[in-house]
């Protein structure tokens, strides 16, 4: 290969297209149950910071641990957001610590700078809750692994923007999509939330496997049904806090 034939040294890299939705979806709930990354209670429902009692818990961070699966979502998750956001996108944000990692990935597969927001502020000024270099008006994406209510994923939006960033899209490896009330907020501030796979996607996929026993898995669809109510009966939250939005 001549030197005219190189590309250019800084000619940033194009992923491949994105594959059909139901792919990825597929592609996602499977590499999910291989690692068995979705636990279901055994005495206690899992309650989350936000309140909820939930009868499955869904641990995206298991991925970090299997490099083939990995690779095929974070690739799965380059290729959809650049076909969905390519040209409108500055730099990748990661929450800590679960975003930190998937934020990474995507953020070298898409040649773009990358910052992570804290949980907490070190030091002063606006910028205490951001690691790494935010100029101000940078149009930014959040990257986070998984989604419930979108409660915390508000308030990270809210402190990039405080921040001086440009945020109208969130990107999360899984997202329950079973809280009807968290799709109006993410509406309400402007926010489009990008998710390879959803509750729905997972409960077909085990159907097939038959990974759930037969109780445990009428206990998941009827959580599906009424995650609030679910979780009124078990212990959790009954309603959206207050502070939604």
């Amino acid at each position: 290969m001549t030197s005219s034939d190189s590309p250019a040294a800084d000619s940033p890299r194009q992923p491949p297209a994105a594959a059909p939705l139901e792919q990825i979806a597929a592609d996602t709930a499977q590499a999910l149950l291989a690692l068995k990354a979705v636990v279901v209670y055994e005495r206690q429902p899992f309650i989350y910071t936000s309140g909820w009692a939930s009868p499955v818990y869904v641990d995206c961070r298991r991925l970090m641990s299997e490099p083939a699966s990995r690779r095929r979502l974070m690739d799965h998750a380059a290729a959809l957001l650049h076909e969905r956001l390519a040209g409108s996108i500055d730099v990748i944000a990661g929450t800590e610590t679960a975003g930190i990692p998937f934020a990474s990935w995507i953020a070298d597969r898409l040649d773009l700078p990358m910052v992570y927001v804290r949980k907490r502020s070190v030091g002063w000024g606006s910028h205490a809750l951001i690691e790494g270099e935010l100029p101000a008006g940078a149009r930014c994406l959040l990257v986070d692994d998984l989604t419930t209510d979108g409660l915390s994923k508000l308030g990270t939006a809210r402190a990039l923007r405080e921040a001086g960033a440009l945020l109208h899209d969130v990107f999360v490896i899984f997202n329950y999509d079973v809280y009807p009330q968290s799709r109006a907020a993410f509406a309400g501030q402007g926010i489009t939330l990008h998710a390879l796979a959803t509750w729905q996607d997972v409960f077909a996929q085990t159907k097939a496997l038959s990974y759930f026993a037969p109780e445990r898995a009428r206990q998941i669809k009827a959580f599906l049904a009424d995650p609030v109510g679910w979780s009124a009966l078990h212990g959790g939250a009954g309603q959206l806090p207050a502070h939604h939005g």
